[in-house]
């Protein structure tokens, strides 16, 4: 994690360079002051009707945050275009067989977030690289696209890989804003698996960017799940092999958080201090009826003590084949899931959708907030969503 972009050649200038302009300086200061913050250091007094239209921005400008807000912690795919990462992104991709060759087309990008002052544009450019890179080509950059949120890039790069290294070949896409000071601003991502790309296929897809995912992450976990009538789901953890270690010369203490998204109890394993492979042989209780198997699934986050409880991968499994009657046991892999399209439980989506119902209800009956409600002047109808 943490993967800086590597800055494309677009004559950049040292902070130290910076440091020494004046007229830079004093550029930005130009643009960081507000057109209104300039009219009230030229004149301080206010008309009766300037200040009532100011308070009442205000007013409207912190009940729409407010609201925003509200709606993000009720269900963030709601709005899901509010947040540093927001944007897709699309590629086509190809794979040569005959020259064991990954061509990859960086055909453009839409809606991205904003990053320059104003917050209305973006520098944008696009870092490709292939985890793992078995040849050694490292990273490639597009070129810097600026003053746009919807930039065109239509690059091509060429990657070598042999085609038995597809299926454990990651494609990482990586969008950074150019950030004249020095460094970039990370702006979203995207992995895209290799394995099921046949051989002289172009596939091209829009890809939706999302936050960064650590694909340093390795281990697997190993688990046994049985049921207790009338309602006891009975998970087991026996133990965990070959987990990451970030700190070479420290070893983790590895423990694993256990739930059941939807169901308020979250259960937590012994701590096992300086080791790779723990075993705990530990078992919990969940009361899950088998009615509700379709959109159920369990949640084993391993977890490191001497990192302050960090995430050193997660396992996700689905109820929906489970058979109650047999059990199951077995192996799974720990990955990042923060990015996994099922963060968002089938539960969560009908809880959710019914609680922003509810909401939309009281907010229509009760007509508030008022910016939402109040009388609009003339036939054109506004919409604080579109």
């Amino acid at each position: 994690m943490g993967n800086r972009a590597s800055e494309p050649a677009v004559g950049q200038r040292s902070p130290d360079d910076d440091a020494k302009s004046p007229e830079l300086i004093e550029g930005m200061a130009r643009v960081m002051t507000t057109a209104k913050e300039r009219r009230t250091a030229n004149r301080n007094v206010y008309t009766r009707e300037e200040q009532e239209e100011e308070e009442e921005e205000y007013s409207y400008t912190e009940s729409a945050v407010i609201l925003t807000q509200l709606f993000k912690k009720m269900d963030p795919a709601v709005m899901k275009s509010i947040g540093d990462v927001m944007g897709e992104l699309k590629v086509s991709i190809k794979y040569k067989s005959d020259q064991s060759l990954l061509l990859v087309k960086v055909v453009g990008a839409r809606d991205l977030s904003p990053k320059d002052l104003r917050g209305k544009a973006a520098n944008a450019f696009v870092q490709v690289d292939l985890v793992p890179d078995p040849a050694g080509t490292g990273a490639k950059h597009t070129n810097v696209v600026r003053k746009s949120l919807n930039p065109t890039f239509n690059e091509i790069f060429a990657f070598p890989v042999e085609a038995g290294r597809l299926p454990e070949t990651k494609l990482r896409l990586t969008v950074w804003n150019h950030d004249s000071l020095g460094g970039g601003d990370f702006m979203g991502e995207r992995i895209v698996e290799l394995r099921d790309l046949e051989p002289n296929q172009v596939l091209t897809n829009w890809y939706p960017l999302q936050e960064e995912t650590d694909l340093s992450i390795s281990g697997t976990l190993e688990i046994s799940m049985a049921y207790k009538l009338p309602q006891l789901l009975c998970v087991t953890v026996h133990r965990a092999s070959g987990l990451v270690c970030w700190d070479g010369s420290k070893l983790p203490h590895p423990f694993v958080r256990v739930m059941v998204p939807g169901i308020s109890m979250v259960e937590q394993t012994d701590v096992k201090r300086g080791t790779l492979d723990p075993e705990w042989e530990q078992t919990y209780e969940f009361p899950v009826p088998q009615e509700e198997f379709d959109y159920r699934y369990v949640v084993l986050n391993v977890c490191d003590k001497s990192r302050d409880g960090v995430s050193m991968g997660e396992a996700h499994i689905d109820l929906c084949n489970f058979d109650p009657e047999e059990g199951y046991t077995g192996s799974f892999p720990l990955a990042d899931m923060r990015n996994s399209d099922r963060v968002r439980t089938k539960w969560a989506q009908r809880a959710l959708l019914q609680e922003f119902k509810e909401a939309m209800y009281a907010h229509s009956a009760y007509q508030f907030p008022k910016f939402l409600f109040h009388k609009h002047k003339g036939h054109k109808k506004w919409n604080e969503f579109t």
